[in-house]
């Protein structure tokens, strides 16, 4: 049994991460997107005279590469399911003023049956979110270099 002002915690922390995960796959997106359109756009731009036919050809392999990467991936798809996530979580977190703690323990399992897939490495970045917000900067885990990448593009 865990007392309330942890479980609590353990929500935000949950809210937190799916945020997070959610940013980075939306981030992810638009990314690809672009450069999608970009690779397109040189595959265009041969038609006109003046450009070498060496555009084409790396326009149509980013083309290819980045399209099926955006198929593979879905970033739009997992984005919008972590932020179902974040939705119910945040909802939890506000519901669960109002419930004992046991009855909050029984909602988070519930929530967490449902959860999706998170991006590991933003694991300690969430959990640093929630320590910071809770006034606990002094107990932040350091981050290594990837996922100090990862907390800017999430």
């Amino acid at each position: 049994m865990t007392d309330k002002a942890a479980l609590l915690n353990q929500v935000r922390y949950a809210e937190r991460l799916s945020e997070r995960t959610a940013r980075l796959y939306r981030n992810l997106q638009v990314a690809g997107t672009i450069a999608t359109v970009l690779s397109g756009s040189a595959i265009l731009s041969v038609l006109a005279s003046s450009m070498p036919s060496w555009l084409y050809v790396v326009g149509s392999a980013l083309f290819v590469i980045f399209g099926a990467c955006m198929l593979a991936i879905g970033p739009a798809n997992k984005a919008a399911a972590n932020e179902a996530d974040r939705k119910r979580y945040a909802r939890l977190r506000v519901e669960g003023l109002a419930m004992s703690a046991e009855e909050l323990e029984v909602a988070f399992a519930k929530a967490m049956e449902s959860n999706t897939q998170e991006v590991e490495a933003l694991r300690d970045v969430a959990q640093n979110d929630v320590l910071i917000e809770a006034g606990w900067p002094e107990s932040v885990v350091p981050l290594s270099k990837g996922q100090r990448l990862l907390a800017m593009l999430a």
